[in-house]
């Protein structure tokens, strides 16, 4: 997204993921994800609140396939994304578990140009349960076919932050 319209993405999500496959253990092939998504975004000199819902399936273990949808309300422009990704996270046998991923998002903006990007994710999720993970990231998003005589830059950097219960 682009940094000067759409500044800090999310600052603060809650994630709860569901699996429902035949293991209750999360990150396991099989395993579901459902997901809320709450956050705070700026953009077009407004301030927005950000809700989503996903679902993702594992279809390895450790690999996920996934889809995520967001809009962003309280503000001007009406602002909706639609982000596929995979993400794998690398099992470890201790209480943190990394994982990374790619994703790509479609941005739509009444009265714009949809707008659409590529980007990257990183981070550690940390056991703090029997079946709940905190989880800390890193996620780069690099805007298409930017001009970046228009806005301040084509890329944004931002820290991603979720909790994570298994059912």
């Amino acid at each position: 997204m682009k940094q000067s319209k759409l500044l800090k993405t999310l600052t603060l999500a809650l994630l709860l993921m569901v699996p429902l496959g035949a293991s209750a253990e999360m990150f396991s092939q099989g395993s579901k994800r459902f997901s809320v998504l709450l956050g705070r975004g700026e953009a077009y000199n407004d301030t927005y609140t950000i809700l989503g819902l996903g679902f993702g399936y594992y279809i390895y273990d450790g690999l996920e396939l996934g889809i995520n949808w967001d809009t962003w309300l309280g503000g001007d422009p009406s602002i909706n994304q639609i982000t596929p990704e995979v993400r794998y996270v690398f099992r470890t046998q201790s209480a943190i578990d990394p994982y990374v991923g790619a994703l790509y998002r479609w941005t739509s903006v009444s009265g714009f140009d949809d707008e659409t990007a590529y980007g990257f994710r990183g981070g550690v999720y940390i056991k703090a349960g029997q079946r709940s993970y905190i989880g800390v990231g890193v996620a780069y998003i690099e805007t298409t076919d930017c001009d970046e005589r228009v806005y301040v830059s084509c890329s944004d950097t931002y820290p991603e932050f979720s909790y994570a219960i298994a059912f």
